[in-house]
Parts: C-alpha cells; sequence; structure tokens
C-alpha cells in the first residue's frame, strides 16, 4: 500500500512511516499561539507531559519542581534541553512564553493569568509560577506545566515585527524558518498532506530515546466516508474518526486493523459527559419535578446501544467520570438514593404525584396551574446523525409520558447562537471534560451562576441553560484552594446533592476517543491489553505524540520501545503534586 505524496516533495519510505488522520481541516498554519494545523505543538516542547486517563506526568523541559509556598510553584528545567538552532531552553524562554500570552489573546497562555500574578525566571534553569490569595486556583496553577514554551529569540523578533498582529498574520508556515525543540519537525506541507519528521540530533534522545518512525504524515480526506475507505484499504496506520460497525473490519473483513477493544464499548472512554440540558428560564422546565421525570424517561441504554453502535458507555449520573481515577469522588449513597435510571412508570409516577396530569385529554399534561408541558423543542445541530437520532428516541420516550415536543435540527451556527443566548428548550450537550480540574470544572460549566447571564444575551463560558444558585460559587471557590482529600470528598458531595436535587444536568454518555490502528506496519499501539501504555490519543501535545514512542516495526517486541525503555520509569502520578503542597503548610 503506499501513498500518493506530491511529486514535488520527498517521499517518505513507507516503512519509516506512520500515516495519521485526526482531523478533517485544511492546515490553517502552524502558528503554535492560534488554532493551528494538527501535530503544530510537537514542535514545541512542554515542561511536563500529562495524560488525564491515567493522572500521569513526565518530566520534560522540566528536571522537576518543588512548592516555596502555598503561592508558588517553582520549576527546574533540564540542563540538555536546546533549541533546533543549538540554542539552550531557559527558563527565560518560559518566562517569555507566558508573558506573551499576557500580552496577546493566545490560545493556551492568556486565560490563566487570571489566576497568576507573576511568571519569572529566578536563573537560567529556575523558573516561578505565583499566585495570591486573592486569585489562588490550583487547578489552573498546577495547569500551567503541561503548556509548550517557545524560543524567546525568534519570537521576540516576530513581534516586534508583526505587533498585535502576531496571531493573525505570522501563520509560521515556512519549514526552514521554523525554530522548536521536540523531537519532530515540519518537513513539507500541502493542504492534504502534512510530513513530520524526526529530528535525530534532539537534545532529549539520551533521556527519552528517539522514536522509532522516521516519519509522522499526516493525510486529510474530504469526509468521514473516503476517510473510512483509506482504512479498509490498509492506507492509514491510525486514525481518529467515526466508523460505521467497526467491528465489521475485523471480524468480517478479517483486516490486520482494530479499536482499543475488540468488544463494545470498542474506544477507551473517559471523555467528556454529554447529556441532556433543560432551560431553567423556560417555565415549566423550571420545576424540578418535571426535569426529574423526563430523566427518567431518558433511555440511556438503547441511545448508546442504537443511535451511537455501542461506542461508549453510560454516564454516571453525578457527572463525574466513573472510568477515571476521579471516580474517588463519587458519592455512591448519593448516586444510589437520587440518581436517574430509565423508568417510564418511574417518570409518569413523579408528574402524577405533583399533579401534573393530562386535564383536557389531549394526550398532553398540564401543571396545577394549567401550563401544559410544551409544546417544546429538542435541538441538535444538523448533520450530527448520531445525535439526531438519539434526540428523536429521547423524544419518542417524552411523548409516551405525556410532553409536547418535537426534534429541530438547526445548522450548527445557529445551534450554537441559540445555546449561547438560552433560546432553546432542550439540547443535547456537553459538559466540562476530563483533565486535571476534573470534576470541579464539570460543576463549574453546568452549575456555576457567574458563568451566564440574562437570556437573549451571549454567554460562551457555560451554565447555558440559566441555573441560578447562590449555593454553589462558594463550593467551587473553595475546591480551588482544597488540598485535604477528605474536604475536598466533602465538598465534591455537597455539589453532587444540589445536582441531584435540582436535575442540573442529565449525562448519559462519555465521548470516546476515536482511535483504531493497523498493525501492517507498525505494532505497539495503546490498546486494553497494555494497560500501562498512554490512553488518550488527543489532537494536542503531549498526549499523542508519547504514543510514537512506544511503536516499533512490525515483528520487533514492543516492550523494548523507547516508552518502555525511557518514558515509563519518569512517570508520577497527580497526587505527588497535590501531596507536596500539602506539606508546605496550606491552611
Amino acid at each position: 500500500v503506499s501513498v500518493v505524496f506530491p511529486a514535488s516533495s520527498r517521499i517518505p519510505p513507507r516503512e519509516e512511516s506512520v500515516v495519521f488522520l485526526n482531523t478533517f481541516a485544511t492546515p490553517p498554519g502552524f502558528n503554535p499561539l492560534t488554532t493551528s494545523a494538527w501535530g503544530t505543538n510537537w514542535l514545541y516542547p512542554s515542561l511536563f507531559m500529562y495524560t488525564a486517563q491515567r493522572e500521569w506526568w513526565i518530566p520534560h523541559l522540566a528536571e522537576d519542581f518543588r512548592w516555596v509556598d502555598k503561592f508558588t510553584l517553582e520549576v527546574t528545567l533540564r540542563p540538555e534541553a536546546k533549541w533546533w538552532d543549538g540554542v539552550p531552553i531557559t527558563a527565560h524562554d518560559v518566562e517569555f512564553t507566558w508573558a506573551l500570552g499576557r500580552r496577546h489573546k493566545t490560545a493556551a497562555h492568556t486565560a490563566p493569568w487570571d489566576f497568576l500574578v507573576a511568571v519569572r525566571a529566578i536563573d537560567d534553569r529556575t523558573v516561578q509560577f505565583v499566585t495570591s490569595e486573592e486569585v489562588l486556583n490550583y487547578f489552573e496553577l498546577i495547569g500551567v506545566l503541561d503548556q509548550h514554551i517557545l524560543p524567546q529569540h525568534k519570537w521576540e523578533v516576530l513581534e516586534a515585527e508583526y505587533g498585535a498582529r502576531l496571531l493573525l498574520d505570522f501563520k509560521n508556515d515556512d519549514p526552514a524558518e521554523i525554530v522548536g525543540g521536540g523531537p519532530y519537525k515540519l518537513a513539507w506541507w500541502t493542504m492534504d498532506v502534512w510530513v513530520f519528521e524526526r529530528v535525530d540530533d534532539w537534545w532529549g534522545r539520551d533521556i527519552f530515546g528517539l522514536p522509532r518512525p522516521r516519519y509522522l504524515v499526516h493525510r486529510r480526506f474530504a469526509d468521514n466516508p473516503s476517510a473510512n475507505l483509506a482504512v479498509a484499504h490498509l492506507e492509514l496506520d491510525t486514525a481518529g474518526l467515526f466508523t460505521p460497525a467497526v467491528w465489521e473490519l475485523w471480524e468480517v473483513k478479517g483486516l490486520p486493523v482494530r479499536t482499543y477493544r475488540y468488544e463494545p464499548p470498542f474506544y477507551f472512554g473517559g471523555g467528556t459527559p454529554i447529556g441532556v440540558m433543560m432551560n431553567f428560564a423556560r417555565p415549566p422546565l423550571d420545576d424540578p419535578v418535571v426535569r426529574r421525570a423526563i430523566a427518567h424517561a431518558i433511555p440511556f441504554d438503547d441511545l448508546i446501544e442504537k443511535a451511537f453502535h455501542g461506542y461508549s458507555v453510560v454516564a454516571h449520573p453525578s457527572m463525574i467520570i466513573h472510568t477515571l481515577p476521579a471516580a474517588k469522588w463519587i458519592d455512591h449513597e448519593l448516586a444510589e438514593k437520587y440518581g436517574y435510571r430509565f423508568d417510564l412508570e418511574i417518570a409518569k409516577a413523579l408528574l402524577d404525584e405533583a399533579g401534573i396530569i393530562d386535564r383536557d385529554g389531549d394526550g398532553v399534561r398540564e401543571m396545577p396551574d394549567g401550563t401544559p408541558l410544551g409544546p417544546w423543542r429538542f435541538d441538535v445541530p444538523f448533520g450530527w446523525t448520531d445525535w439526531m437520532m438519539m434526540a428523536d428516541m429521547i423524544v419518542e420516550s417524552l411523548r409516551e409520558i405525556g410532553i409536547d415536543i418535537r426534534t429541530e435540527f438547526p445548522d450548527f451556527g445557529l445551534w450554537l447562537v441559540n445555546r449561547n443566548k438560552g433560546a432553546f428548550d432542550l439540547i443535547l450537550k456537553w459538559s466540562g471534560g476530563a483533565g486535571l480540574a476534573h470534576p470541579w470544572n464539570v460543576f463549574r460549566v453546568i452549575m456555576d451562576m457567574r458563568l451566564t447571564g440574562p437570556i437573549g444575551e451571549a454567554f460562551m463560558g457555560g451554565n447555558f441553560h440559566r441555573y441560578m444558585n447562590p449555593e454553589v460559587p462558594p463550593l467551587l471557590d473553595a475546591l480551588t484552594r482544597e488540598t485535604d482529600p477528605e474536604r475536598i470528598k466533602a465538598y465534591f458531595s455537597k455539589l453532587q446533592a444540589i445536582a441531584y436535587r435540582d436535575v442540573v444536568f442529565v449525562p448519559f454518555y462519555y465521548s470516546p476517543g476515536w482511535y483504531l490502528f493497523s498493525t501492517v506496519y507498525w505494532v505497539g499501539w495503546p490498546r486494553v491489553e497494555y494497560p500501562e501504555r498512554w490512553k488518550r490519543l488527543a489532537a494536542n501535545w503531549p498526549c499523542y505524540l508519547p504514543t510514537f514512542f512506544g511503536l516499533v516495526p512490525v515483528g520487533e517486541d514492543p516492550r523494548l520501545s523507547p516508552w518502555e525503555t525511557h518514558m515509563r520509569p519518569l512517570v508520577f502520578p497527580t497526587t505527588r503534586i497535590w501531596e507536596e503542597l500539602a506539606a508546605v503548610g496550606v491552611e
């Protein structure tokens, strides 16, 4: 099998290349400060590498960290670290990168300044991230550790040249001009193919080893069907895309292709909780009995099996992702007592007991004051076929309990505007996802009244259903400052109790990590049989890159890969960061 490359470009040998797909978007450039082409952040190293799936960290540019005090996180850089042009990577590069994010609205380095006071280089190898009592948020502070770093000597010249238009006009798309510090550099690119080539004299080779693939080749396709055809023709080594009846690739066609698992849910889960959001500003959806009845009328299992091909699992009702280490914060007693399960009889009984009955015989229930349950819309974006089918199934179920509701499928742009303005009745919606801040981020996105405002005004921070509860912000704020596990658990239990009581959001599945792979050329891919491998293959550094360190050519033993021999021994858990923070005397 061969890949067709532009005649003007050097064709990488197939046996030295990993050919993959992770986006259908054309490259907008390779400027790491903006939404750029997939793989851009491989070019620029981070202080640490982090994976939310196992809460693992690997020191990368950083040699180590320490808490100076409860407001100061100090990082020591590796003396070996160098940019490709031979200039040492220092703490001054770190300070400059974060200052750049303060001056410009960058993708990764601007928002954390809401929780930072300073990023300062103490000497060439020591940098401190400083917060204060007024803006303290440990989730955000620790989160700075896995952001990419840029070379000051290159980007201060670019900033002087482009000024305020650095993010708009500078594309960073000339491979010969890019100065990075990662193990792969951009070799060449077109709108449909872009190629990264291994940097054999990379500064980290003696620490992390060199990844075995010499080239990483991203191919872009017009749509899912054409990409799935390439998968079936064994043109891709790995792909992150939706594949209908994916099991047929190996069970029916006998191809050397598979997903993370051979059986349902096939993909590794634990992504963003997705569920039903109801508008609190639209009576009688403001009634918790109505919302609870709706929750019990959602056919959780059928939605996943029929509309989603069995590609996920039923989400935990707490909104905490139960397949991640964060499951330790779930209050199982509350879940058993107040959680939701599909049962139309329970839904009907809840409404009956509240006097919400069909008073005029038209099949639609009315509130005690005569307000009918509907007519409502259930909106999902057009073309999102799995969501459209889910919406149809949910609507059919809600009609059975006496709710007047229909589906509507606006284009995504209109759906997004309506969501932001609160111009909806019911929608399918994702919440905060996996990561260092989970599950705090989920409760914040869904329940923090400070993120939203009046109906008709556009808000993008979260809480689009206009849930206004002053009990919640103090709990969220307390969590950002807490290190004691018992108190953290108590705060999360209070938030779960409120969420159940008010039925603020009904999660029913987790977004899967779309990921399949071929073993024609490479072995050692993350799969359920390799529980110690990094699971999450995401579209940003550093989650995907370590996967390539785990690959070896077919026929070799992946247990001898650089991942196993070099990277794995460096791993430490998130708990170490929290324990060392607690040790400095946080009250």
